[in-house]
Formats: structure tokens, sequence, C-alpha cells
């Protein structure tokens, strides 16, 4: 107990900050009492079926009818458009604590928090000083990019938060094993490595790049290929064993569609898909919302002040700047999609670099009490610019009326079984994608966003099924054969619309 309370005292300050980082997230995730449009809004659906049937990942549970392509994930009933790790995490969160925003966005937090953890960790590892690790914790800390991940707010939302946590945890599972040559670290890497693909594909094998170069350097240094090579294949396969056995289940059960997702993943490299295109500048523009205003200027010249560390200069430092290096390159340059958060998961490490530069400065000053003065000075600064207040005044703010009416809206959803009979369990026309929602809120409900076509309804018709409409609102009409149904009820509320 005495060893535990000493470490706890020595190592204060990044138990403070990791503190500050599940408060910080645990009121994110309560921000937004409303599912986001993209891409939360499917997520939380597929996981909350997942409560029911862990293993059929599906969407639209009772579709009412079959005139809907299996392939388009937005619309469809058997979904593997996402591996599954990060659902079921949320479907065993709302298991927990039931059905609900916070519930279905808490495993986000807590991997949240323990990123500032694991990147403290493993500077630690790679044997530089305090200063530097606790410097990239506060920026992690305060990161407004990661609590807009966290809260749903930035797209691809709890599926890059887990994503990036797992990743960050096999490379700190390696630099435990480079420290300590303990078997069971090889083991782990390859747990979290096989974790991460199950997240969001094959990216998450971005550790064994670190690895393998790590290995080259060995090599070249007369160390036995088997002593390398042995560790890296075992981990290699237990990696296999936690994330192939979906794969073949998947590809057995339902092998078009999954085909289908693998060759989806596929042509993001070789093709602009939904519209997400841009330059080779695209990342550098994201850069400012990824990693902080202004800060993110002070990337190549930490890079730069890297090599002036003996550290800086080792084996597993060149490896992790080679391997950080190439993935960018590879995403900003060959990869024809591009979404901000592709490069989530390396953004750890840009933060270290700025707080390298920032430790390279303070080292100049060569009184103790300005370098510890600079040190606050820098901590503050960089909490405040990682963080970017402004933002969060604005999106809070009243005046932000696409926010207001997004809460209004899942108002009305939440409670809609109060507006229509209890034998209704079919409700059309909400906004675009909005149906979603209603189905999160609602159990054993099938809604559809604006009106299906008459053939759908005329095939309802003959089986006289019961349905809720909202009525015409914006650009959200009514057809005239809906309005004939005999099985029709108005539900006379207005939606706030949105052009999505």
């Amino acid at each position: 107990m005495k060893k535990i309370i000493n470490f706890i005292i020595k190592e204060k300050w990044i138990f403070i900050l990791f503190l500050l980082g599940i408060i910080l997230r645990l009121i994110a995730i309560q921000i937004d009492p409303f599912l986001h449009p993209w891409d939360e809004r499917f997520h939380a659906l597929v996981a909350r079926n997942m409560m029911d049937a862990p293993f059929t990942p599906i969407l639209r549970v009772n579709p009412i009818t079959d005139n809907y392509d299996p392939f388009i994930w937005c619309c469809n009933h058997i979904w593997l458009h996402k591996q599954p790790l990060f659902l079921w995490q949320m479907a065993i969160s709302m298991k927990i604590f039931g059905v609900s925003l916070w519930s279905m966005r808490l495993p986000s937090a807590i991997m949240g928090a323990l990123l500032i953890l694991l990147i403290y960790r493993i500077i630690i590892n790679m044997q530089f000083n305090r200063r530097i690790a606790l410097l990239t914790a506060v920026m992690l800390t305060f990161s407004c990019f990661h609590l807009q991940l966290i809260s749903g707010i930035q797209g691809m939302d709890h599926n890059d938060v887990a994503h990036g946590f797992y990743i960050l945890a096999s490379i700190w599972a390696l630099t435990e094993y480079i420290k300590t040559k303990k078997w069971y670290w090889f083991v782990f890497i390859g747990v979290f490595s096989g974790a991460a693909i199950l997240i969001k594909w094959l990216t998450g094998l971005f550790v064994y790049l670190i690895w393998g170069i790590y290995n080259l350097f060995l090599l070249l240094q007369k160390e036995k290929i088997k002593n390398l090579i042995v560790p890296f294949l075992l981990s290699l396969l237990v990696c296999l064993l936690i994330f192939g056995p979906w794969q073949l289940y998947i590809l057995t059960r339902w092998p078009e569609l999954a085909q289908h997702e693998y060759e989806f993943n596929r042509r993001h490299i070789t093709e602009i898909l939904e519209q997400n295109g841009g330059d080779f500048l695209f990342y550098y523009e994201h850069f400012s919302s990824l990693i902080g205003k202004y800060i993110y200027y002070f990337i190549p010249l930490g890079i730069i002040a890297s090599l002036f560390y003996k550290k800086g200069r080792n084996k597993l430092s060149i490896a992790v700047l080679l391997s950080i290096s190439f993935a960018f390159i590879f995403f900003n340059f060959i990869v024809k999609t591009k979404i901000p958060t592709y490069i989530f998961f390396i953004v750890p490490f840009f933060l270290f670099y700025i707080a390298l530069l920032i430790d390279f400065i303070i080292k100049w000053f060569p009184s103790i009490g300005a370098q510890k003065a600079l040190l606050i000075l820098a901590g503050i600064t960089l909490a405040y610019l990682s963080l970017n207040p402004k933002y969060f005044i604005e999106y809070l703010s009243p005046a932000n009326t696409e926010r207001a009416n997004r809460i209004y809206n899942a108002e009305i959803y939440k409670n809609i079984r109060e507006h229509i009979p209890d034998d209704v369990h079919v409700v059309l026309n909400m906004n675009s994608f909005e149906d979603i929602d209603v189905m999160f809120f609602n159990k054993g409900m099938t809604a559809y966003h604006w009106t299906l076509p008459q053939v759908d309804i005329e095939e309802m018709k003959e089986k006289k099924i019961k349905i809720a409409v909202f009525k015409e609102h914006g650009h959200y009409n009514i057809p005239s054969y809906l309005y004939e149904y005999p099985y029709i009820y108005i539900i006379d509320l207005d939606l706030k619309n949105f052009y999505e």
C-alpha cells in the first residue's frame, strides 16, 4: 500500500489530468440530448439492436417492405458497414445502465480518458522526460476534437474513439514489451491490434509497422533473427485469433454483403466515395480542429527538435517517426477518400512533437524557477488552445438554431407514443434519416423518413398495416395515394426541418 501511495504522489499530475479528462468527457456525453446525423445515429441504433442479438447486427429490425437495397448501409436490414467491437461495447453499456444517450456514449468517455494515461506511459517508455509526457497529456485531455468525437458531434464519433484507443493501447503494449521482454506483452499487442481491426479494419495493424521497423534496426545490429521473428509472428497469430472469427462468421452467414463491405473499404483507397474528396492540403487544412488552433504549426519544428535529443534518435523513436510519417503520407497522397478522422489515430504523436518542441525551448532557460514558470504557462496555453472554448460557447449558444431544432425534434421522437394510437407501430415522414432516431428511442417501432413508394403502400394496404404519418412540413409532403390510405393516422405535430 505504501508503494502505491508513493507512486500516486510521484505521478500526481498525470492522475490529476486523468481525473480532469474523465470529468470533461462525462460532461461531453451529456452535451446534446439528441442523436447526431453522421454517423452516431446509425451506430446507436445498431448497438441498441445488438442488445438482443449481439451476433446479428441489424439497422431496421422489422422492415415492412422488401423494397430496399441490402447493400446501402444507411437504409438496410443487416448492417455490416462497420466492424462490431465498438457496437458491442455500446450495447453492453446500455444493457447495464439502461438505454439512453449517455449510456450509449459512456464507453467512448472511458476510452477517451484512458488515452491520456496511455500516451503518457508510451512517452515515458520511450525514455523522454515527464515534462514532455505531461504536456502531451494536457493537450489530449483538453482536445476539442476529441470531446467532439466522444459527444457524437464529430462524424465517425465512437468508431474512431475506440479505434484510436486500441491502436494506442497496442503501441503501449509494444513499448512495455521492448522495455521488459516479457512474453505476455506481445500477447497484449496482438489482442489490442486485433481489437482495433474489429473496429475499423486493417489500420489496426499499425503497431506492427512500428515493430517491424524497430526489428529491422535490430537486425542491422546483428540481433538474432529468431529472437525477433518468433514474438512478432506469435503476436500476429494472436491478432488473427481476435479479429478472424468474426470475418469467417459474416462471410459464412452473409457472404454477398460481407464481400460488398470489404470491397467498399478497399474502394476508399482508389475512389472518392460519398463525396469525401480533397487535395494534398486536405489534412493540413483540418489540423486546426484535429490538433488545436495555432499549435499545429509546431509539429515540423518538434520533429526537428526530437533529433537533438539522444532518445529521439534511438531505434524506437525513429520507428515511431517513420511509421506516423508513412501513415500521414498514405492517407494524404494515396487514399482518395478523405475524412479528417482517418488520421486521428496518429494525432497523439503529433501532440507529442509539439510538447517536445516546448520542452526543447524551456531547457534553454538556466533558472529552475524560470523553467517551472514557463512550464505552467505552456500548460495553460496548450490547454486553452486545445479546448478552443469559443467553439463550445458558440455551439451551446441559443443562437445555434440547428442545435435547438434537433433538441426539439428529439423530444417529439422520444415521446411519440403519447401522440399515436397504441396499435400503430409504423411511422413515416420525418426528416431525412431521423427515422433512425425514432427507432432508437422506441423499441419495436419501424420508421421511414419521407414516405414510401405507392407499390409499398398498396402492399401494406393488403396486410391492413396501420401507420402514423407526420403532417407535411417544409419539403416533406404527403402524396395523394398516402392520404387515401384507409389505415392512416396523421400526427399533428410540427417538425423542424433540415436539409441534409
